[in-house]
Order: structure tokens, then sequence, then C-alpha cells
């Protein structure tokens, strides 16, 4: 971990190590055009002053629509150490981190997002973890500005999921991580289509701790996170994760199974004691059979859910589509190749 001074390359091939350890920062972008030059300004900034390493800057670009790329591109004209990939289309905000992680040539890598709510002065605590044996450090948002009733459901839904995938989970960490060079080959052979990384990177390490900060304001654009994708986002983390689902269903079954018994028994002894009060039998049973159908059609999408992500597992797609690379060595083919081995 933090005294290995290997360097592999985009490939997880080892490449020559001169001096200071490399470390690849993450930085997954789509549509930031008003920000990419603020944050390459800012990690700059923040780097320079941890004279004992080495940095590159590894921009993933979701298919931006606006002039992302061009800047970005631009920007890695005039500095080496920025490296680009844009992907052919939106492959989501998971699959881009872990392609980011993927195409990263340090002995570590810090991912953090564009908007940089998440400090770059964080570096220097994460990479002292880093070098004291810790290959998983996670920043823990102790606090952020926005909808309490959003924040209040945040916590709640990390105390559930630290409650169902176990003790490793910790509760109100983001996305804000180091990674040693050991998780990151470990993630390169893991071939998930339905990805939920802050869990599964947790599940990955050995030693892992977390550091609490304060979350900033975000100062340009708009959040790409919109309530229904923080929704899936919720959802892949407690499916990839977690039987739960397929247990409720089966326990609610047998619930139902039960209340029908008694059901059953009620209307008999009404029958027996009180034969004129018992009503025909046409509304109940219709009531019953479309209940019972309501809930198989429930209990069917649970289990068609995790038979879908059986089905796309086992197709072992790429991760992502490369469009374009800048300062890389090989082309988009080569490249994609290497993220599949």
């Amino acid at each position: 971990m933090g005294g290995e001074m290997e360097i592999r390359d985009g490939k997880g091939q080892a490449a020559e190590t001169s001096g200071a350890p490399l470390i690849s920062i993450i930085i997954p972008v789509y549509n930031e055009e008003q920000n990419v030059d603020r944050t390459y300004s800012e990690l700059k900034r923040a780097t320079a002053l941890l004279g004992d390493y080495r940095f590159e800057y590894l921009f993933t670009d979701n298919h931006s629509t606006d002039q992302t790329f061009e800047k970005l591109a631009r920007i890695a004209a005039g500095d080496p150490d920025v490296r680009v990939a844009r992907f052919a289309r939106n492959f989501g905000f998971q699959k881009s981190v872990l392609t980011g992680y993927r195409l990263a040539r340090g002995v570590a890598a810090i991912q953090i997002d564009a908007d940089l709510q998440d400090p770059p002065s964080m570096f220097g605590p994460f990479l002292e973890q880093w070098r004291q044996g810790h290959d998983v450090v996670v920043g823990v948002r102790r606090r952020r500005r926005e909808n309490p009733m959003l924040s209040m459901g945040r916590r709640l839904y990390y105390r559930v999921l630290r409650r169902l995938d176990g003790s490793h989970l910790i509760p109100d960490a983001g996305d804000f991580r180091l990674i040693d060079r050991s998780i990151i080959e470990k993630l390169r052979r893991i071939h998930d289509p339905h990805l939920y990384l802050r869990g599964l990177i947790s599940s990955l390490a050995r030693r892992q701790v977390g550091i609490p900060f304060d979350r900033t304001e975000r100062l340009f654009n708009e959040s790409k996170f919109r309530i229904g994708g923080l929704a899936r986002l919720a959802l892949d983390g407690i499916v990839a994760h977690s039987s739960l689902p397929l247990r409720i269903s089966f326990h609610v079954g047998i619930l139902i199974a039960l209340g029908a018994v008694l059901l059953s028994v009620f209307y008999f002894v009404l029958r027996l004691s009180s034969p004129d009060l018992v009503p025909k039998g046409f509304t109940t049973t219709q009531i019953l059979i479309l209940f019972g159908i309501g809930l198989n059609s429930i209990f069917l999408g649970i289990l068609g859910l995790y038979v879908g992500r059986i089905y796309d597992q086992v197709r072992v797609r790429p991760p992502t589509i490369i469009s374009d690379l800048v300062n890389f060595d090989d082309d988009a083919d080569s490249v994609e190749k290497s993220l599949l081995l």
C-alpha cells in the first residue's frame, strides 16, 4: 500500500518508477464547461503543496453536450499530466468513475467531483492515512448544504444499507475517496453492469478509514443528480449488496397465505352461525383474486429485477465505449481491450 512505489500504466502493467510516487486524480465530468478551468487550476494549486508526490489528472467526459471536452483538450495540450477520455455516449456516473479508476496509472487514486464541493485540501490527510497502511480512505460528510429533508433521507438510507450489508459501509461517506493500487487491480477484474461503487470498494478494503469534512456549496451549474437518479442509485445499492427484497417477498407471501387461511376460517364460521349475513361470494372472490394477482405481479417484478441483472452480468459487455483520448499512448480500441482484462 503506502510503502509500495510500483506504478502501473493504463493497462495495469508495471511501469518504471522514478522519485516520488505517482497519484492519479480521477475527475468525472458531464456538461461542466463552467467548472473545468477552475477545477484544473484548483487541483494544480492543491497538489503543488504536496511535493512528495507526482500527480496525473484524469478527466472522464461522459459525452458532454457543451464545450467541456474542447476545454479539457485545450488544457491537456498544455499539460502532459492531464489525460482525457471521452465516452461515445452517457454511460452514467458510476461507470464513468469505474473507467477512471481502471485507466489510472498511479500507485493510488483519488476521485473528486468537478464542482469541488469536496475540498482538494483533503488530499494531504488522505495521503497521510494511505502512508499509514490504509488501502481505502473515505471522506465522511459531516455537513452539507442542501434541503434538510434530502439530507435526512440520505442519512437514513446510509444507515439502513449499513444494517443490510455490514459494518464495512461507513455512514455519510460519498464518492470522495482515495483507493490503493491493490483495490484498483481488484476493480479491473470485476465486471458488474449495475454498480454501486461506494459499497463495492468498501467491501474490497482490508483497512478502511473515514475522515470527516464539511462539504461546500456548488458555485456553478446544477447537480446532475436529480431525485430520480438518486433513487436509482439507492436501489442499486440495496439490490447489489443485499437479497433483502427477495426475503421480504417470501415473508410477505407467507403472511398473505396465513391471512387467506384465517379469512377462510372466518367465512366458514360466519356461514355456520349466520347464513343470511354471508354474501353470495362473488365480490369476496373477485377481491381476493385481484389482490393475489397484484401481489404476484410485485413479486415477479422483484424476481425479474434480479434475473435481469444476472442476464446483464453474463453478457460481459464493456462498461464504457471510448470515442476520444487525449494524452494517452494507445488508441481507443487498445485501451478498451485493456479494460476487459
